[in-house]
């Protein structure tokens, strides 16, 4: 992400999700993702540095899927954070390089500055009770 044209909102929210242990990733407002911390690259089997922005086309490839691991139509929290512009929750599951098809807790929120929609901060981590 460059950060020298990047709004506000963006730029920190880069900075709290690189400074936490949990799964995160940060979108644009159209869901590009333009960053995603190492504790995601760990549970995807990928880093941020290898893979670079990830189109909504290819996030949508990795969750959320169903048991066999085939994308889902389904309004995932991302969708409520962008199209609505408001937090939401929900339990799916993922398609990972390393780890084969894992049920996440995901949560969304939406990043909302003074001068406007940004796009979306994303938590996610394996459910206990998968």
């Amino acid at each position: 992400m460059a950060r020298a044209n990047q709004p506000l909102a963006l730029i920190l929210a880069r900075n709290l999700a690189a400074s936490i242990t949990v799964p995160a990733f940060i979108t644009d407002p159209e869901g590009i993702v333009i960053f995603y911390n190492e504790a995601a690259g760990e549970l995807l089997g990928r880093r941020f540095e290898e893979t670079g922005r990830l189109s909504r086309e290819e996030w949508q490839a990795i969750g959320p899927v169903d048991e066999e691991g085939k994308p889902l139509e389904t309004g995932a929290p991302l969708t409520t954070a962008l199209k609505q512009n408001r937090p939401s929750h929900e339990r799916f599951r993922i398609c990972t390089d390393t780890r084969g098809v894992v049920m996440v807790e995901t949560s969304a929120l939406p990043l909302t500055g003074p001068d406007g929609f940004h796009g979306a901060l994303v938590v996610f981590w394996p459910s206990k009770d998968a």
